[in-house]
């Protein structure tokens, strides 16, 4: 009688067998465990993803297969070999190691999130509204046009920069508002006040480890980050068959695990930050999770915005950067 390949594969836990064999994954997605790719000897970044059931390699070698495909890759194992070693392989889930990182951080309480709702839908309706106007003028201003604006829920708490209002429970200071929205998920709503330092201020309560249009990445042929959500909005309204827009919300912060098994899966990635030394490093941090990530500048202007508003074509400009990248990769000889 022959062996039920598909009941013994649904015993066993491919991603501890892969701890077993390169170690503990350095990275977490939210099924998925990253490690730097073994069979195309990936020294940058993290493009071999690894479920319960089966392993891909996002990168170079574009590898995939089941818990056999990798017991025979890179055990070098005969396939009866293969049902001997699954014989022996552990069965229960990966448990977090004393060393590993955190899972990735989860979105705000429902509770919280209930809330937030309730101030966006009331800043968005009085952005539209005639106390909006200010505002409105405002967002235009900045080269965003009236159904952007409509589409990302961008709204308007009136009073002055030094002024908070409570709405729903919750402490929001006066100024626009940028909800950070995943599909029905509200991660944080963000205001940009008038004047005063910090500019931009986070109603307390939300989370840090968002992504800004993080709902887009499924999919994406190529993302590009932007340093706010401003230019972030601007890219996806003047570009978005080109290019992904996401935004970390500044330069300063790091992109959480949460996101890195969407990223992933896409081809290429840009960094647009803006011209000074904070983007420059934010940049280079970026950079450094992947091959497949490249850092481009606009050609003029501090970053996205101002490049638009100074007369520069968006499009054109992200067209020619990811010709420019994508004949490089081909030109440029793999390291062995």
């Amino acid at each position: 009688m022959g062996v039920d390949t598909r009941t013994l594969k649904a015993q066993v836990d491919l991603r501890l067998i892969v701890e077993q064999d390169l170690g503990p994954a350095p990275m977490r997605g939210r099924q998925a465990l990253l490690w730097r790719c073994p069979f195309h000897d990936e020294r940058k970044g993290y493009s071999l993803a690894v479920w319960a059931d089966g392993f891909r390699c996002f990168g170079k070698c574009q590898v995939s297969g089941d818990v056999f495909d990798w017991l025979q890759r890179y055990r070098r194992l005969s396939f009866q070999e293969a049902l001997r070693a699954l014989g022996e392989a552990p069965r229960s889930a990966p448990r977090l190691a004393a060393n590993r990182p955190a899972p990735p951080a989860e979105p705000p309480p429902s509770e919280w999130q209930v809330a937030a709702r309730q101030v966006v839908e009331q800043a968005e309706e009085t952005l539209w509204s005639c106390q909006g106007e200010q505002a409105l003028d405002y967002l235009t201003g900045r080269g965003l046009a009236g159904e952007t604006i409509r589409e990302a829920h961008l709204g308007v708490v009136p009073g002055g920069y030094r002024q908070w209002r409570t709405i729903a429970g919750l402490s929001v200071p006066c100024g626009i508002t940028l909800p950070w929205l995943t599909g029905e998920t509200v991660w944080a709503v963000k205001v940009r006040r008038a004047a005063g330092q910090p500019k931009y201020v986070q109603i307390a309560g939300g989370s840090c480890s968002g992504l800004y249009r993080g709902d887009a990445l499924p999919g994406a042929k190529a993302v590009l980050f932007c340093e706010g959500e401003f230019d972030a909005l601007l890219a996806h309204q003047e570009a978005e068959p080109l290019v992904t827009a996401v935004s970390l919300g500044s330069a300063g912060t790091g992109l959480n695990d949460r996101w890195i098994i969407d990223l992933v899966t896409v081809p290429l990635i840009l960094v647009a930050y803006d011209v000074d030394q904070a983007g420059a490093k934010g940049a280079t941090r970026l950079q450094a999770l992947s091959k497949r990530a490249h850092v481009i500048r606009v050609p003029y202007g501090k970053d996205i915005t101002e490049f638009h508003l100074q007369g520069g074509d968006v499009f054109t400009w992200l067209a020619h950067e990811l010709r420019r990248v994508r004949q490089d990769a081909i030109l440029t000889p793999p390291v062995h």
